[in-house]
């Protein structure tokens, strides 16, 4: 501190005198503005030198000065201190500043260390933050991503709207109603007697009928809606969630994947980012909490991170025929020569694609790995890296959605890595339309939302850490999971992801046929999954036809069980399947609605059976001879079942 000086040369506000020619202090200034507001004025000693005679011209230029309004001056490290006080934030630097002598001269110390290497880190300073000095903001992202987020519970909704009864209904495949009175029937025979309701958190717990279910998905549509278009964010999020949670429990194995669970995490967290406004206003809403901003970061990191890990640590060894380990194909870099066939549902693109030599094949799955592993690491670094991450995350979302159908996964992942780009990106004219109340070092959630979003927070980051472990450490996922962690589990707060951690070499399909007197056998056709080898796989994305996609797995299933007792028994058929197969023979409308056309339009089959078949895509000259976009040959026929077996 120096004696006071003469305040006549200025308002009433106090002064932060700084080097006009150094680019370190204008840099940190910029941001200091943004901070403070208007509640200090900021000056160079070049403009403003002259009428502090009192001050050493030198000493401006070697160090700032904050002049308070009674005149007192305060120079470098406590300077600092004081503007950072004025403003409400980091208060207690200046208390341990004042209050410990020690400290006070370490801070001084290294305060003249700095000024003294302004240049080199100026430099490091270009790098880190780019061309902004200034603090970033994320007013336009984060309305893109509660708007595009909107979008995607609609898809969602929609899309499970449509099939909902045929799936979980009164009359569908795995009614909600049964699963729920016989989870709560096992549970009440514990002793003690264990809540049902707290391990399956849904509201179908009010009613499990169609009627119910679809309200669910109505009212999953209409607020979709609202947060499309603004309104009260916050309850809307809280609605949208607990909606998806419910039906998430009640869809049982038609709901498993691991796009759900994140669609839960992601709309979690949400609530979080939105406004606590009745019609939010993209860019004059208070600037979202840097905590909640970081929570998504966190979200993205693991989603890419663990997805890349479990490619290389997932015991996926097989054996040749000389009874040696062969590497899986992630480590061996064929993964894509098998993917574009194989994958649940592939599109018309996808056979393109599978054409491509086997160099490049190879080469994109380095790729993958670079964009998985590697990018993840950019999303907690300076600017310009956190814009290299999204442009690779983005750059692989649109390769998947071009040459596959993974329905709302692709979005969902895109308008995370959206959240890594800052106002300083945007168009300058969008820019200018940014009136926002706060910068985002200012910024706050309201108290409630503190007190749920610093605990929440500190729970992603233990529970993210230990699933980012269990990914790269295989040793690890075989130990019991912590006890906290089975306790919340079913809230799908913090998941663990792991996409693609297997890549399949074969591709089973399951064709089912159905007769009237035990002879003459006609094919249920499915909507979407692979049938007729002359009909080209279809486009249905963003929509997820979820039977299809379980048909994809049952036929693993059903092809690990041929190879190894070299028949496949009815009773061990997945249960779904079991039942699926009991409703094509009942002729029940809403299951039969799932497919694409019921070849028993008058009464329904008396018998039915299953074949299995292994598919590939034909070779280009395969195609010009055949027409076909499928090569299929039948491995295993089941014996015709009826009603009476």
């Amino acid at each position: 501190m120096q004696d006071p000086v003469d305040t006549s040369a200025f308002d009433h506000l106090p002064l932060l005198v700084f080097d006009g020619d150094s680019q370190f202090c204008r840099a940190w200034v910029d941001r200091w503005r943004e901070v403070t507001g208007l509640q200090i004025r900021y000056a160079t000693c070049q403009e403003v030198g002259s009428r502090f005679p009192e001050i050493d011209q030198g000493d401006f230029r070697r160090t700032v000065h904050f002049i308070e309004t009674d005149g007192t001056v305060y120079r470098g490290a406590e300077a600092v201190f004081r503007v950072m006080a004025r403003c409400g934030r980091k208060r207690w630097l200046l208390r341990l500043y004042n209050a410990f002598p020690l400290i006070a001269t370490v801070a001084e110390a290294l305060y003249r260390m700095l000024a003294a290497g302004r240049s080199p880190i100026t430099n490091v300073s270009r790098i880190w933050h780019g061309r902004h000095s200034r603090p970033p903001t994320y007013h336009i992202s984060s309305a893109l991503f509660l708007r595009l987020l909107g979008v995607v519970y609609l898809i969602a909704f929609v899309s499970l709207w449509t099939q909902i009864e045929g799936l979980v209904g009164e009359n569908g495949i795995l009614p909600a109603q049964s699963y729920l009175e016989d989870f709560e029937s096992r549970f009440s025979a514990l002793q003690p007697p264990a809540s049902a309701v707290w391990r399956i958190p849904t509201l179908a717990w009010i009613s499990a009928h169609d009627g119910f279910l679809k309200l669910l998905c109505t009212l999953g549509t209409l607020f979709s809606v609202l947060l499309i278009l603004g309104a009260i964010p916050v309850p809307t999020l809280i609605v949208l969630w607990l909606c998806y949670l419910s039906l998430y429990h009640v869809g049982q194995v038609f709901l498993g994947f691991q796009w759900d669970i994140l669609l839960l995490e992601t709309g979690f967290a949400a609530i979080f980012v939105a406004p606590c406004v009745l019609r939010s206003r993209p860019l004059s809403d208070r600037h979202p909490s840097r905590l909640a901003i970081w929570l998504l970061w966190w979200l993205l990191f693991r989603l890419m991170f663990e997805s890349g890990a479990v490619k290389l640590t997932w015991n996926d060894w097989r054996f040749g025929p000389d009874g040696s380990a062969v590497a899986n194909t992630w480590e061996s870099l064929t993964a894509m020569v098998f993917h574009y066939w194989t994958q649940p549902l592939p599109m018309r693109t996808s056979w393109y694609a599978a054409q491509l030599p086997t160099w490049f094949q190879k080469l994109s799955v380095g790729g993958v790995f670079v964009i998985e592993l590697l990018l993840p690491l950019f999303i907690f670094g300076p600017r310009l890296f956190r814009y290299i991450a999204f442009g690779g995350i983005t750059l692989l979302m649109l390769l998947i959605s071009g040459t596959g159908n993974y329905n709302f996964f692709n979005l969902l992942t895109f308008l995370l890595a959206l959240t890594l780009l800052d106002d300083g990106i945007w168009p300058r004219s969008l820019q200018r339309r940014i009136s926002g109340a706060d910068p985002p070092l200012l910024a706050s959630p309201t108290r409630w939302r503190t007190f749920l979003l610093v605990p929440f927070a500190g729970l992603a980051l233990l529970l993210g850490a230990i699933q980012v472990k269990e990914a790269v450490s295989p040793s690890a996922q075989r130990r019991p999971p912590l006890e906290f962690r089975l306790k919340i589990a079913q809230f799908h707060l913090v998941n663990a992801y792991g996409l693609f951690r297997r890549m399949t070499e074969t591709r089973p399909e399951i064709v089912i046929e159905g007769s009237a007197n035990g002879h003459d056998w006609t094919a249920y056709a499915f909507r979407w999954k692979p049938g007729d080898p002359s009909h080209p796989p279809r486009l249905c994305a963003p929509h997820q036809p979820r039977l299809d996609w379980q048909m994809w797995f049952e036929a693993l299933r059903m092809e690990h069980e041929q190879e190894v007792t070299g028949r496949v028994a009815a009773h061990n058929l997945s249960q779904w399947f079991q039942v699926f197969l009991g409703r094509l023979l009942t002729g029940e409308a809403s299951v039969q609605d799932l497919l694409e056309e019921n070849p028993f339009p008058n009464a329904p089959p008396k018998f039915i059976r299953v074949m299995l078949y292994q598919y590939r895509f034909t070779t280009p000259t395969e195609r010009r001879e055949t027409g076909d976009w499928w090569h299929r040959e039948l491995k295993w026929i089941g014996p015709g079942w009826s009603m009476t077996q």
